[in-house]
């Protein structure tokens, strides 16, 4: 079983064409698949688009009360899904909001059968690349990332901060059960770097990367990124997890 996890917050714009895109890329593969969407306290109509296509596609919706944030969401669609999964189960995490394309889910879905723990689609491996994204962004997101694979590398990994990703799902269960329970505990967008320096302290982890484009042009609406605070949130994770690799 395929579960591909999607937050979301207020994309009932973006939703239906991802939906669409899910729905014709998985059912022409023949893969048993299930759409979670975890609605982080929309306030516009994302929850009811997401359920009008409960009847044309495999897919449920987890809704919080009210937004609270990125990392939250990912953890309670994570923990949904861990409860219950096989050794034969992947989960795909990636944004809800159209800038990942679905067209990578049966490559990703490949090297992990071919014995990969995780995969990454990466915008930093030869093809990939990022279309629509500010040079400030583009700048920032880089240099988080050179910074990351310089401090903590992780054999294969060039992109630690997409979260465009599929998993093992017994790996996950196992990371979970390792950090007890505490596997996602960062409540922004430093969630995704969170749960892959987590994961790499587990036994002979496996992680690879395919080539993605970011098209950040798809996007309708401003970014729901605050720069400053999502630069402060890393600083202080990279600074917690470096404490806790020296001890």
């Amino acid at each position: 079983m395929i579960t591909i996890i999607l937050p979301v917050y207020n994309e009932a714009k973006a939703l239906p064409l991802l939906l669409e895109e899910i729905k014709r890329v998985l059912d022409s593969s023949f893969h048993d698949y299930l759409v979670l969407v975890v609605d982080d306290g929309s306030t516009d109509e994302t929850k009811g688009i997401a359920l009008s296509f409960n009847m044309s596609i495999p897919l449920r919706v987890i809704s919080h009360q009210k937004n609270k944030g990125l990392g939250v969401t990912i953890c309670t669609g994570l923990k949904e899904v861990v409860r219950t999964c096989s050794s034969e189960d992947i989960i795909i995490t990636m944004d809800g909001d159209n800038t990942h394309s679905p067209s990578y889910v049966i490559e990703m879905v490949n090297k992990i059968k071919e014995g990969y723990d995780v995969v990454i689609a990466s915008r930093y491996q030869p093809g990939g690349k990022e279309i629509g994204l500010s040079f400030k962004r583009k700048f920032l997101s880089k240099t988080v990332n050179l910074l990351l694979g310089t401090i903590f590398p992780i054999k294969g990994v060039k992109d630690y901060t997409c979260g465009y990703r599929a998993y093992k799902g017994m790996k996950l269960k196992e990371g979970f059960s390792f950090h007890k329970g505490n596997l996602v505990e960062e409540k922004g967008f430093s969630c995704m770097t969170e749960i892959l320096l987590k994961l790499s302290k587990l036994p002979s982890l496996k992680v690879t990367e395919i080539p993605m484009v970011l098209r950040y042009d798809l996007k309708d609406g401003p970014s729901k990124i605050n720069v400053y605070r999502t630069i402060m949130r890393y600083v202080c994770m990279i600074t917690k997890s470096f404490i806790v690799r020296r001890s």
